[in-house]
């Protein structure tokens, strides 16, 4: 309920603000880079927290066909680079770029962007067509869901789990033991050993048909609207590495790239957020040689951002989205760090 109250009075401030035209002009910038994970009808028997993840089919489509009504145009990171380096003016456009590599981009979105001509890039985590992921957050909602009605307790979180028999206390142990695992790993593979020990029981392999294959991906490549990104080969968090592991990470993802005929311009960092990669890392993918590389601090862009592309914002599409979101009071305009 609390929660509920304080998503209700931020949607307030904000249209109340947008009709302020003064401040939108300041604040919804030039762009928007927008930032999808997975592209699939919502689930209403799963988590919300995972659910989030999507966005659903229709309403992508409905969003592009907002957008374009409303005088936006979609561009690819290529364009919208080209735009910023060489200080061409530019307004009103979004770039659709979608983290990961699930299967469903190529199963819901690939024909959505097709039809629409949208231009869009998947940024890809290698491991994921390598069948070396593991995607312990699937692992882990599946564990509780099926230990829900009680059981033998063999461990602490199975006690935990069996004492909530709700979505909503579920989805709170969710985030508890998500904090866990996230806390004590340094990248998506390495965290199936903190959920043994945890007691979180699944087999990894048994999510690999939600990952893009090598096979999709060189099919989605050869559409000239797709631009496929970098997005390192484990997902690691930067701030629990050096540079030189990083790099490292990096350079193994654009490896496998090119033994598939692939060769990624554009970067995302994994998590992206200022707790998980600082400043501190921007230089990386720039001396590695991609054009840029986004974040997932949320903010407009500006003519500015020339000086920055390898720390562009981006605004999480979800099925709440609204265009007045790229409108988005702060602190400071240009979104860098």
């Amino acid at each position: 309920m609390r929660q509920t109250l304080r998503s209700t009075l931020k949607q307030y401030i904000i249209e109340r603000l947008w009709r302020l035209e003064s401040n939108r002009r300041v604040f919804e910038g030039n762009a928007a880079i927008l930032m999808l994970h997975r592209i699939a009808p919502i689930d209403s028997a799963k988590l919300p927290i995972n659910e989030a993840l999507k966005v659903s089919p229709e309403f992508l489509q409905s969003f592009i066909t907002e957008a374009k009504e409303r005088g936006y145009s979609f561009v690819s990171l290529d364009e919208l680079a080209h735009n910023l380096t060489e200080s061409k003016p530019f307004s009103k456009l979004l770039c659709i770029t979608i983290d990961d590599g699930y299967k469903d981009n190529l199963t819901y979105g690939y024909p959505i962007f097709d039809t629409h001509r949208v231009p869009f890039c998947i940024y890809v985590c290698t491991s994921f067509p390598e069948s070396s992921h593991n995607m312990w957050w699937f692992g882990l909602e599946d564990y509780l869901l099926a230990n829900k009605g009680g059981g033998q307790c063999t461990d602490s979180a199975h006690r935990q789990c069996t004492e909530s028999s709700e979505l909503e206390h579920l989805e709170e142990l969710f985030l508890s033991l998500r904090a866990q695992i996230i806390q004590n790993s340094t990248s998506y593979t390495d965290s199936l050993h903190i959920c043994q020990k945890l007691g979180i029981a699944y087999n990894p392999r048994t999510y690999d048909l939600l990952a893009l294959s090598w096979e999709d991906i060189a099919y989605i490549a050869k559409n000239p609207l797709a631009t496929i990104g970098n997005h390192t080969h484990t997902h690691p968090i930067f701030n629990r590495l050096t540079p030189q592991e990083i790099s490292d990470d990096i350079a193994q993802a654009q490896r496998l790239f090119k033994a598939h005929n692939l060769a990624p311009r554009h970067f995302a960092y994994p998590f992206g957020g200022r707790i998980e990669v600082d400043s501190r890392y921007f230089a990386i993918p720039r001396e590695l040689g991609f054009v840029s590389a986004t974040t997932t601090r949320a903010g407009s862009i500006y003519p500015a951002h020339r000086e920055f592309l390898h720390a562009l914002p981006r605004f999480m599409l979800t099925d709440t989205f609204t265009l007045r979101h790229i409108y988005r009071p702060r602190r400071r305009k240009v979104v860098v760090s």
